[in-house]
């Protein structure tokens, strides 16, 4: 089997990073899209969204509505060790003793 010359050369490092650079740089495709077509691709709509991609619903040509990604972000929770080192340590009942007791409180 003879096989065809690869019609592009290779990308070098420089072009991948400017192409890298060039992607970032330019904000996601905006769409426009009915909203009887929404409503028939609302599952793909969602998934769009959530990839970064605004979505325009219009309603006689009017925008009505924008889906777009939604950014949450979570704090960390973070210990504060001097407060729980601070803290006095009282001796309480052992696990088997409040199990003991609640057994012999049933009927």
């Amino acid at each position: 089997m003879k096989r065809k010359p690869f019609k592009y050369p290779p990308h070098t490092p420089a072009k991948l990073t400017a192409l890298r650079e060039s992607a970032l740089a330019e904000p996601p495709p905006v769409s426009h899209i009915n909203i009887r077509a929404a409503k028939d691709q609302l599952s793909s709509l969602l998934e769009e969204a959530a990839k970064g991609n605004e979505i325009i619903i219009t309603s006689d040509g009017l925008p009505k509505a924008k889906l777009g990604p939604v950014n949450m972000k979570r704090n960390r929770f973070h210990v504060d060790w001097e407060l729980l080192r601070s803290m006095p340590v009282t001796p309480g009942p052992t696990a088997e003793a409040i199990l003991r007791e609640e057994r012999d409180g049933r009927p």
